[in-house]
């Protein structure tokens, strides 16, 4: 995928195409992702996305100042797409997405070249993640 620090600029230059064609539209990421605590095939449906840091926000950095921004999701598309993938005989759960800037060691995964922590920390911070509603990375 383009990771989360290029998605900005695709976000913005589609929000400009279809501001400028005055349309109504809705944000839909599908793709593959890893789970946390949900048994293999679910879909897991987004209701709030987390940082790598497990907080609520997404920070990004304007004219050299801090700004956070949330990034909650729609309910009743939630509950729509759930009750559509039911439908379908997909197994689903609704519960936060945790974002990270790199596929490594934002992930927590031991096979990097570079990793400074052990397969108990990582398993630490996975279970904290889905004590805090993390369903998917």
């Amino acid at each position: 995928g383009m990771g989360g620090p290029s998605i900005p600029i695709l976000v913005n230059e589609l929000a400009k195409l279809l501001r400028y064609a005055e349309a109504d539209a809705c944000w839909i990421r599908l793709g593959t992702c890893g789970g946390v605590g949900v048994e293999a095939g679910t879909v897991a449906i987004t209701k709030q996305s987390l940082n790598g840091a497990l907080g609520p926000y997404h920070q990004t950095y304007v004219l050299g100042k801090a700004v956070q921004r949330e990034a909650l999701f729609d309910m009743d598309l939630c509950t729509d797409l759930q009750q559509t993938a039911q439908s379908l005989g997909f197994p689903t759960e609704i519960g936060k997405t945790m974002c990270c800037d790199d596929f490594y060691e934002g992930q927590g995964r031991l096979d990097g070249a570079i990793c400074d922590y052990d397969i108990d920390e990582k398993m630490e911070f996975l279970q904290r993640a889905h004590a805090a509603g993390v369903r998917n990375i």
